[in-house]
């Protein structure tokens, strides 16, 4: 039986064999999965969602409005399955391994349905990133926010248990808003291994070194204009 290559890039990352330790990048970065960091990862990520979810759901509930619930699932739906995977993820050293479902440190459940892109991103899908990550965490937000309104615009009684369940939902709402933000933000992209992405935070010394190592990336970053220090 022939064997299948798993690592057809010939990435670093994904060389069970690579020495890490004489590695200047050596703990600086996320380059080796860990099983931990995606644990945290899908915690803060699922939190995030179901409270969302609820929240428009309850919204549904007491106001008979469900437009926002449909439209917030169908979004979910697209930006993580087919939207993100393609402009963000596909250009991940992680997701040029061989297998059926992408696995990072931050994800291990999404299905591959898109081919490894080594250059790095671009402009347009910087943009959209950016967009996606901001409807995500901003329309549960404003749509309880609306549900507020609702009962003031109603007349109904602040009193109504149904009200301070709103409230409770929009604190929470915001409170793991901030909790995933943070996370990722201050965690994982500043350790992250795409380095194109609009959100990383890795210095370019360390991506320097990275591509040194990894030449078929090196290549299509240079391709797209990018240029080592040592070599302007």
């Amino acid at each position: 039986m022939i064997k299948m290559n798993r690592n057809p890039y010939n990435i670093c990352t994904l060389d069970p064999t690579s020495n890490c330790i004489s590695c200047k990048n050596n703990s600086k970065i996320d380059c080796k999965f860990n099983i931990k960091h995606t644990i945290l990862s899908m915690v803060v990520i699922y939190s995030f969602l179901i409270i969302s979810l609820f929240g428009l759901f309850f919204i549904g509930l007491i106001t008979g409005i469900w437009w926002m619930l449909i439209t917030y699932i169908i979004f979910i739906f697209l930006f993580f399955i087919v939207i993100e995977p393609r402009i963000t993820c596909s250009h991940c050293p992680y997701y040029a391994e061989r297998r059926l479902r992408f696995k990072c440190t931050g994800n291990m459940i999404t299905p591959k349905i898109w081919k490894y892109h080594p250059e790095p991103i671009n402009k347009y899908e910087k943009a959209v990133t950016f967009i996606g990550f901001v409807f995500l965490g901003a329309f549960p937000i404003f749509s309880e926010i609306f549900g507020i309104w609702f009962y003031f615009s109603n007349d109904l009684s602040i009193f109504n248990q149904s009200f301070f369940g709103l409230i409770i939902i929009l604190i929470s709402k915001i409170l793991i808003c901030t909790i995933f933000y943070t996370v990722f933000l201050l965690v994982y992209c500043p350790r992250c291994i795409n380095f194109s992405c609009f959100f990383n935070k890795v210095p370019k010394s360390i991506v320097d070194e990275y591509l040194k190592k990894n030449p078929i990336i090196r290549k299509a970053w240079e391709k797209n204009g990018y240029k080592l220090n040592n070599e302007r």
